[in-house]
């Protein structure tokens, strides 16, 4: 049984912390065991002490999970997994993060079969959003990525604009996010239910999770995969997928998988010293994953 995670994102002071104790308190009452790995630029946790003792928490400090340690998270949550075997884990990023690069760090061919990522939700302060005009263009382009690549937007502070400057914001927040799921937060109180895209797993026990947005694919090889074959899979990989990842064992190098990685069209393959599990993940925009599936167990020698 994989470990539902979801990822929580948004500016400083969005109201990140105070969704999440209410999402705790929601999947206590529902009996489900639940672990939360929170990430702080700086040196020191105050928000994991808010949480009490019913969750496992672990603080990722002195950097952010999507760039300067993201290399430590697949550690972090292989930790949280085997020690506590959670239902649902959640992952508190800090206000810089960049979504796509927190899920990328999330989907580590090392726990991709293990943990199933559920959805990623940005809460966005709409004060804050009708003004980010003003913002440097690396913080308003941030913010408006933070939006275009969520599952789930939770507007915040909406007491403090009008109704129609709240109108305003959830158009613009859906030309940028077609599929975006819009929930309002009054007085830091979520408006309804937060309704994730679900997840499902597909034939053979593979796992093909179903965004509403941007899904992931982790499929696990059984045997060794033709090189050249392999190369010209990768080489017809439509455009909707944004990154692969993980380690394959080639007729070559079938003692030790070889490290793959693909991104912006380009592929790369590197040697490794040890053995790894033989598992790529694949992040994209509306995957098709049943053709996916189809094209790797082809290359797997499954038919």
């Amino acid at each position: 049984m994989k470990t539902d995670l979801y990822i929580i994102g948004g500016f400083l002071g969005s109201g990140k912390t105070t969704l999440l104790l209410q999402l705790l308190e929601k999947e206590k009452q529902a009996g489900r065991k639940v672990a939360v790995l929170m990430n702080e630029i700086g040196s020191l946790s105050v928000d994991s002490a808010m949480l009490g003792e019913d969750a496992a928490v672990r603080d990722m400090l002195n950097g952010c999970i999507c760039c300067t340690i993201k290399d430590e998270i697949e550690v972090e949550l292989l930790t949280l997994y085997k020690d506590h075997r959670p239902d649902v884990i959640f992952v508190e990023t800090t206000g810089a993060a960049h979504p796509m690069e927190v899920l990328d760090a999330c989907t580590s061919p090392i726990i991709a079969m293990q943990i199933e990522v559920k959805g990623i939700i940005t809460l966005v302060d709409c004060a804050r959003w009708k003004e980010r005009n003003r913002l440097p263009i690396a913080h308003r382009k941030l913010m408006e990525d933070q939006a275009r690549w969520s599952d789930v937007v939770a507007l915040t502070k909406t007491d403090l604009v009008s109704i129609q400057t709240l109108d305003d914001i959830k158009e613009e927040i859906r030309s940028l996010n077609e599929k975006v799921i819009l929930q309002e937060m009054v007085f830091g109180k979520v408006n309804g239910e937060i309704a994730f895209g679900g997840g499902g797993q597909s034939e053979g026990g593979h796992h093909a999770h179903h965004h509403l947005h941007v899904r992931t694919y982790a499929y696990e090889f059984t045997n060794h995969v033709p090189r050249a074959e392999f190369t010209k899979w990768v080489a017809g990989l439509p455009d909707s997928v944004l990154r692969v990842k993980g380690f394959v064992k080639f007729e070559d190098s079938i003692e030790r998988p070889e490290l793959f990685q693909y991104a912006y069209g380009v592929p790369f393959f590197q040697p490794q010293p040890f053995k790894m599990p033989s598992v790529i993940v694949i992040i994209g925009d509306e995957l098709e994953t049943e053709s996916l599936q189809q094209a790797l167990e082809c290359l797997d020698g499954i038919f």
